[in-house]
């Protein structure tokens, strides 16, 4: 899949929030019209944010590596090619209108961080009994 970056944003937390294009020509003149919102989390960032005793970060590394990524995807099937640069626009305005005040709190990494470190505890679980 082909991306291309469309918009990078410093968040007020100190991560930054990537916005890549992928969308592609279906067939004719149709359109699969979309974007993937990418904030990369570097596990060491979570010791300076970390307010609670239940973050472990060497844990946390152990289990998730280096950095922990949150995406997101909007998208849209079958749109004529005349509208596809607006409906991406829309699509991304609307997306930063509603998430991107979520994404810049202070304890989104920390939050975001726990919840793919327990949901990967999680799935280890189901392989070891």
């Amino acid at each position: 899949m082909d991306t291309a970056l469309l918009r990078r944003i410093d968040l007020e937390s100190g991560l930054e929030l990537e916005i890549y294009d992928v969308s592609r020509k279906l067939a004719g003149d149709r359109w699969y019209v979309g974007f993937i919102a990418r904030i990369e989390i570097p596990i060491p960032f979570l010791a300076g944010h970390a307010d609670s005793p239940e973050v472990d970060i060497e844990k946390i590394k152990d289990v998730l590596g280096e950095t922990v990524r949150f995406e997101q995807k909007r998208d849209r099937h079958f749109i004529h090619e005349k509208e596809k640069d607006a409906l991406l626009k829309n699509l991304m305005d609307d997306f930063l209108a509603t998430t991107l005040p979520y994404l810049s709190k202070k304890d989104f990494a920390q939050k975001y961080a726990l919840k793919a470190y327990k949901k990967k505890l999680g799935k280890a679980l189901w392989y070891k009994t």
